[in-house]
């Protein structure tokens, strides 16, 4: 089996990746469209192009509420879409290029831009990072300035401010960073923008998408925007999610089958990578969602057991519901489970499976999707038995117009493997054998004579010890 395609960020400023060319996505486009429309295939005991044409009505319905429920303006707007997505972090500029691709291709090619904000994904980042600039290399470094205490995995949808007083006083803090910079950035504005959000009672995720949207509308870039949370409310999604539950043995299978052929072809170890696998535990089938409730929003796993003409749902070892098996049934009681207070919500797989099989014409991913979204291709292949639609992949690289030093791009890889050596090896280093010769033989002799058993634990952190004091 061939490697997954590999996808680099451009090294040169300014610079734009796109696979395929941008010229070139609108024939990928119109191929698509073709091979969805002509499949026979049904979901959910609907044809594929009939549910396909009620998802994205119902997505552009909700996405213009949405917008126009923020006081944006709501562009004009019809079928079909081109579809691109993101959570709603502080990004970096070549994620940022995404949406600008998507605006202006969408627009050449007379679809409706739509961008998905995934706010049910977990928040990780709670400070802003700057680089410190300084005449000599050796003093330049990153800087973390927190605006916000970390809590854990709370998806964005639910995560509010915890520390009103880190959040006020961020600029302040950060004003010194950009002090010899000769500009100012896009923070202060941004973050303004930001707190009118926050103040008005909105989550994380909702401020961050409404203050990057305030820059796209000056620079023209005006896009539907539809949060996932949003998105999984519509009847089409509850369509699609019924026809996955309904089968999950066999889903699960194709769709573990995919990671498995994905691991194989890049050689990895890791459990975790691209994602990890669905479960089966005395007749329970993990299914690919999450499950919380708004007064406890951590996520949990779903999981899903075939019963006499029902499907029993489970969450945390207890019953959920019992929903019927018929494809309107269960899609009626997806919805009933939604009214009485619990959150499902996709899994990125199983989104970008429902955006590009009943959703877009196109999908534009990111260098990471790009990579994992060959898993989708594989379970598309064997679940629904047809040839996957292709998306295409849009990055882009823009540094700040900050000093730099003399460096290549082989410099700075032979000094990000010389870091990686000194981390995990400090032992080859001759440096640190000329200076720290006991150490070195300390952790050659542990290295040649591990033990077994339950001196194991004790050999291993002595080892770490070693190597930390190497460090």
């Amino acid at each position: 089996m061939p490697v997954t395609r590999q996808f680099r960020a451009p090294a040169e400023d300014g610079a734009l990746l796109a696979d395929p060319p941008l010229e070139s996505i609108g024939d990928q486009v119109d191929r698509n469209a073709g091979i969805l429309a002509a499949s026979h295939i049904r979901v959910a005991d609907v044809p594929l192009a009939e549910l396909r044409q009620a998802a994205a009505a119902e997505a552009i319905e909700a996405a213009r509420a949405y917008l126009f429920e923020g006081g944006e303006p709501v562009p004009d707007s019809r079928l079909p879409l081109l579809v691109a997505g993101h959570q709603p972090d502080l990004f970096h500029p070549g994620v940022w290029a995404k949406n600008f691709a998507l605006n202006g291709l969408a627009a050449r090619l007379g679809r409706t831009p739509l961008n998905l904000v995934v706010d049910n994904d977990t928040m990780k980042g709670f400070d802003v990072r700057w680089p410190n600039i300084a005449a000599n290399p050796r003093d330049v470094h990153q800087i973390a300035v927190p605006f916000d205490r970390a809590d854990g995995d709370i998806p964005y949808e639910e995560r509010r401010p915890h520390d009103p007083a880190a959040i006020a006083t961020l600029i302040d803090r950060c004003r010194p960073l950009w002090a010899n910079w000769g500009f100012t950035p896009l923070l202060p504005e941004y973050w303004s923008k930001v707190c009118e959000h926050l103040d008005a009672g909105q989550t994380f995720g909702e401020a961050f998408v409404r203050g990057r949207r305030h820059f796209e509308r000056r620079w023209g870039a005006i896009n539907l925007e539809l949060p996932v949370s949003r998105l999984s409310s519509g009847s089409a999604f509850a369509a699609f999610c019924s026809s996955l539950l309904s089968e999950m043995p066999r889903f699960a299978a194709a769709y573990n089958g995919a990671i498995l052929a994905y691991r194989r072809r890049n050689r990895l170890r890791s459990r975790h990578h691209p994602a990890p696998e669905l479960a089966v535990t005395d007749s329970w089938w993990e299914a690919p969602f999450w499950v919380w409730r708004a007064d406890a929003p951590r996520r949990a796993k779903l999981f899903v057991r075939r019963g006499e003409g029902c499907i029993d749902l489970r969450v945390d070892g207890r019953t959920l519901a019992c929903l019927p098996a018929q494809p309107d049934a269960l899609s009626a009681g997806w919805h009933r489970l939604a009214a009485d207070g619990w959150k499902l919500r996709p899994r990125a797989l199983t989104l970008t499976l429902f955006a590009r099989l009943c959703l877009a014409d196109g999908f534009l991913h990111g260098i990471g999707g790009g990579k994992y979204d060959e898993v989708t291709d594989d379970i598309i292949r064997a679940f629904f038995q047809i040839e996957p639609p292709g998306y295409a992949v849009v990055s882009a690289t823009l540094r700040l117009p900050l000093k730099r030093f003399p460096a290549t791009t082989v410099s700075v890889h032979a000094a990000e493997r010389r870091v990686r050596d000194l981390e995990w090896n400090p032992q080859q280093s001759p440096e640190t054998v000329s200076k720290l010769p006991e150490l070195v033989a300390e952790k050659d002799k542990l290295v040649k004579t591990p033990p077994h058993g339950k001196a194991r634990r004790e050999w291993f952190r002595s080892l770490q010890r070693v190597t930390q004091e190497m460090r």
